[in-house]
């Protein structure tokens, strides 16, 4: 990823933030972050399957931390995500989840038709429709990533993607877990993807770990 090296350890010697505390224009700016960042995966996504994506504005919401899984949902509900983990000067972590039937039909437009394989009992996913997953979401993931990264001019580095098929709730408590140890409030920056016969198919979520926001903002201007 491209961005400053000067300071990869920032965000382990700055105090973390009062996610409730965030002012009106702060707020706007980590907005700003998600749109630009989702606008760009929207545009690879786009790209790889042919048909125009398009995305509803980002919202950022501040949560208690278990109130998270019902907030993109419902705990239960069985869905495809992408997680990785965001290393460098703003840790944090991005997931991109998609109801298993919406992954179904991105899957088939991905492939052209092509005939997908007999799919495996315990996911319902074929081995080609899980690499067509797993490669959405590094494209994805990685787009936003490297747009966060060129606006802040931040070094942010992503863990390699991991693909998960389950609950809501089951597939997001390790991060949740993760994020708990500091925060009992999270921070979600939230877009929602849209295509014509699927509006808001898939929700991507980024996730900065509290101590983060600091550095963010700062990069950005918005603290002295």
């Amino acid at each position: 990823m491209t961005g400053s090296n000067a300071n990869d350890e920032a965000a382990a010697t700055v105090p973390a933030l009062d996610v409730t505390n965030l002012n009106t224009m702060q707020l706007d700016a980590l907005r700003e972050i998600g749109n630009i960042g989702a606008g760009t995966a929207a545009s690879s996504l786009s790209l790889m399957t042919g048909e125009p994506i398009g995305m509803a504005v980002p919202r950022v919401s501040i949560m208690p931390v278990e109130e998270v899984g019902n907030y993109v949902g419902g705990e239960e509900q069985i869905v495809v995500a992408v997680y990785l983990q965001v290393i460098g000067d703003a840790p944090g972590h991005i997931v991109f989840v998609i109801p298993a039937e919406t992954a179904h039909e991105l899957c088939h437009q991905l492939m052209g038709g092509m005939q997908a394989g007999d799919p495996d009992p315990a996911t319902g996913f074929s081995e080609m429709e899980l690499s067509a997953l797993q490669e959405i979401g590094n494209v994805m993931t990685g787009s936003y990533l490297r747009a966060m990264a060129d606006l802040t001019r931040m070094h942010l580095e992503p863990t390699p993607p991991a693909l998960g098929i389950d609950m809501i709730g089951a597939l997001l408590g390790s991060v949740l877990a993760e994020v708990s140890q500091s925060t009992s409030m999270a921070l979600l920056i939230e877009t929602a993807f849209e295509e014509a016969d699927m509006p808001s198919f898939g929700h991507f979520l980024f996730v900065p770990e509290p101590v983060s926001l600091e550095v963010v903002l700062r990069s950005l201007g918005l603290i002295a």
